[in-house]
C-alpha cells in the first residue's frame, strides 16, 4: 500500500525540498486543547498553503505532551509564505495559552534519494 498523508497518496519526488522539524510541546492539563489547536493548524495549512508537500504532526511514544511536525516545503519562498500567513500567525497566538516551552525548530535544505 503507497504511503498516504491525510487519506492523499505521497508520490517520491526527487526534487530538493525544505524539510523542516518542529518539535513542539503541551502543558499536561491542557493536552487535549493543544492537539485541537495542531490539528486547526494542519488542515489551514494543507488548505491554505500550495507550497506545503507534507505537514504532519506525530506525538512522542515516550511523553504523551511532546509532538514533532515534519514538513516539506517547495522552496524557502513557499515556507517563508506560510510563516507569514495569517492561518499560521492565528495558531501560533492561540497555542501560546497551552505551550509547555518554545518550539526546537530544526530546518533543511533535503534531496530525497531513489532507493
Amino acid at each position: 500500500m503507497p504511503p498516504t498523508s491525510g487519506g492523499k497518496p505521497i508520490t517520491a519526488t526527487l526534487s530538493p525540498v525544505i524539510t523542516v522539524h518542529a518539535y513542539v510541546y503541551a502543558q499536561p492539563r491542557h493536552r487535549d486543547a493543544y492537539l485541537q489547536g495542531l490539528r486547526a493548524l494542519q488542515a489551514a495549512t494543507r488548505a491554505h498553503d500550495p507550497g506545503c508537500l507534507r505537514y504532519e504532526f506525530w506525538q512522542s511514544i515516550d511523553d504523551p505532551d511532546a509532538f514533532v511536525c515534519v514538513e516539506q516545503w517547495t522552496d524557502r519562498d513557499a515556507l517563508q509564505a506560510h510563516l507569514d500567513a495569517p492561518h499560521h500567525a492565528a495558531a501560533d497566538a492561540a497555542l501560546d495559552a497551552y505551550r509547555a516551552r518554545p518550539a526546537e525548530i530544526q530546518v533543511f535544505e533535503s534531496t530525497p534519494i531513489s532507493l
